[in-house]
């Protein structure tokens, strides 16, 4: 949002853990003004009170505010009824139609969102960049075999979290190598973090930080954009090591 000139935002959020710790993170994060956005519950249905009350801000940040239209955008912490919430965008249509929206992991390659023609073009429309864990383009001939065999047993495509799984398992086995069994869990844990920092697998190093975290982790941006006549993801740009690269 940096990157794009953005200087104020309307966060509109699914109340669950996951969500909600998202919208505090970027809410504390953003350097710029952010308006009080919206809250719906897990089991709404009908967004147009949602649609309606961001829109309602969008406009209150251009006409009272001073904002440009393009300096304005929402921030949207959400899973696959990310569909309802751009059908009720479609037909309410500007401010919220015209103005730039940013997503989350939890909507990042939705099948959901793509599959439906007018939320796909929504998303489309409003560039809808979502960040996710990524997998190293440096280590691609690592991953991809792995990937290619997991699709073919499962009809799944892998995505970063299903390969880092893959790691995690190695890690997990030379962990219960080292103290033999479980009946000692803090010899365990503490042979884990040690197998961790010392494993490199297909996604990378897997040493962690204080927090139990990988220190080292990757984003790509995903986007659902028009290609050949139909609606898919497209890798948009990349966080990694630090530097974000944004794809023309």
């Amino acid at each position: 949002m940096q990157h794009d000139g953005i200087q104020a935002i309307v966060p509109l959020w699914r109340n669950d853990a996951g969500n909600n710790g998202l919208h505090d993170s970027v809410m504390a994060q953003f350097p710029g003004t952010v308006a009080a956005g919206f809250q719906y519950e897990p089991t709404t249905t009908d967004f147009s009170l949602a649609t309606s009350t961001v829109a309602s801000q969008i406009q209150g940040l251009i006409n009272n505010s001073g904002f440009a239209p393009s300096a304005v955008a929402v921030y949207l912490a959400a899973f696959d009824e990310v569909v309802g919430i751009f059908n009720a965008g479609h037909s309410l249509g500007a401010p919220l139609s015209t103005t730039t929206w940013y997503g989350s992991d939890g909507v990042a390659l939705s099948a959901a969102l793509t599959g439906d023609a007018t939320a796909a073009a929504f998303a489309a429309s409003v560039d809808y960049p979502n960040p996710i864990f990524g997998l190293p383009d440096s280590l691609q001939s690592e991953w991809q075999p792995i990937a290619e065999e997991i699709e073919a047993r499962t009809g799944i495509k892998p995505d970063a979290f299903a390969l880092s799984t893959y790691d995690g398992l190695f890690v997990i086995e030379r962990a219960l190598e080292d103290v033999g069994d479980l009946k000692n869990f803090e010899a365990f844990k503490a042979a884990f973090v040690s197998e961790a920092d010392a494993y490199s697998g297909i996604t990378g190093s897997l040493a962690l930080n204080s927090a139990g975290d990988r220190a080292n982790g990757d984003f790509d941006f995903w986007a659902v954009r028009l290609e050949n006549g139909s609606y898919a993801w497209v890798r948009t740009g990349t966080y990694s090591s630090g530097v974000l690269t944004v794809f023309p």
